[in-house]
């Protein structure tokens, strides 16, 4: 039962492409949830504080309560993995009084601390970018790799159509094997010969997230037996496992380890797991592959409780899974 004067929990996850929240009820009911348009922080900076403050808004106002009772939020966002940014943005919100507490922590950490609820485990992330995750025994928070698009993002989508685009244009001028990529992306960008894709490539509107919305066709060229393709999307597979392995060293030598594949790359599971399985071979015996267990906006929650010292009770995550069970 909740108290009879309840306190609510926010959390909010802002990742590339949008922006998510729920409000949460001190015993773990889910009072509502919202999505709206991405609002980026590396762009924004401290101005992304109202794109905040306008969400939780409409997350109390579908709840019904007021914005006073929030006790704690938990703010998760791509490009606040560093101290400095965590610091300039706390102080933000907590100005604009989001809430009684603030906890501001990367996108990534939400995500983690859904798929386990804030116990031990690792997540492999695959998206636009790429990053691994983990949560050892004793309550480290490891990272790997994530490093952005100019330095890495090995095993992401922007990665792996970037090569592909750069294997077609090789396949144009002589230094590389025939591939049907070549044809794939004339087609697809409407040219008569793949070199004339320069003009649109770079376009400061073609950003990196574009890049990676041609990652499917690789897969299908891969599919359709295009051997450059079927090696790109191997290199892709492999540089997630090592992701994967990396984050293992920092787990104890006979420990038991989830893992949890999260992002869009991993719809296409089937050709990418050889690749990522065979990287991760003599470790199979450690790992197990489960399902999230709950989505990186509870997480940012849930992040906000673990991080301000508040127990987790069982009643709590109970509550937060019927609540999903309901809604799916």
């Amino acid at each position: 039962m909740p108290s009879p004067n309840p306190t609510y929990i926010l959390g909010i996850d802002s990742g590339g492409t949008e922006m998510r929240g729920c409000l949460l009820r001190n015993d773990g009911l889910v009072l509502a949830r919202q999505t709206v348009p991405s609002a980026n922080y590396n762009k924004l900076r401290g101005d992304i504080v109202h794109s905040v403050v306008a969400l939780a808004q409409l997350l109390c106002e579908q709840a019904k309560i007021s914005r006073e009772g929030i006790a704690l939020a938990g703010f998760c966002a791509t490009g606040v993995g560093r101290l400095a940014d965590r610091q300039l943005l706390t102080a933000a919100l907590q100005e604009a009084r989001l809430a009684q507490q603030i906890v501001v922590e990367s996108d990534a950490l939400a995500a983690l601390t859904g798929a386990f609820a804030g116990e031990p485990g690792i997540i492999v992330s695959a998206g636009t970018g790429a990053i691994a995750h983990a949560r050892t025994h004793d309550g480290k928070i490891v990272r790997v790799g994530g490093w952005g698009y100019l330095l890495g993002d090995e095993g992401s989508g922007y990665y792996l159509a970037k090569q592909a685009l750069n294997a077609a244009l090789k396949d144009w001028d002589g230094r590389g094997a025939p591939t049907q990529l070549r044809a794939i992306f004339e087609k697809h960008f409407n040219v008569a010969s793949i070199e004339l894709i320069i003009t649109q490539i770079y376009d400061p509107a073609f950003d990196r997230g574009r890049v990676a919305e041609l990652a499917p066709l690789v897969f299908g060229a891969a599919e359709a037996g295009d051997l450059v393709a079927q090696h790109l999307v191997e290199q892709t597979g492999s540089a997630l496992g090592e992701l994967v392995a990396a984050a293992l060293k920092q787990f104890e030598a006979d420990a038991f380890v989830p893992l949890a594949l999260l992002g869009k790359l991993f719809r296409r599971g089937a050709a990418l797991l050889p690749a990522f399985c065979q990287i991760l071979q003599e470790q199979q015996t450690r790992l197990q592959l489960v399902a999230p267990r709950f989505d990186p906006v509870i997480g940012s929650a849930l992040l906000a409780l673990q991080t301000s010292g508040r127990l987790i009770e069982i009643s709590f995550l109970n509550n937060l899974e019927h609540c999903k069970a309901s809604s799916a």
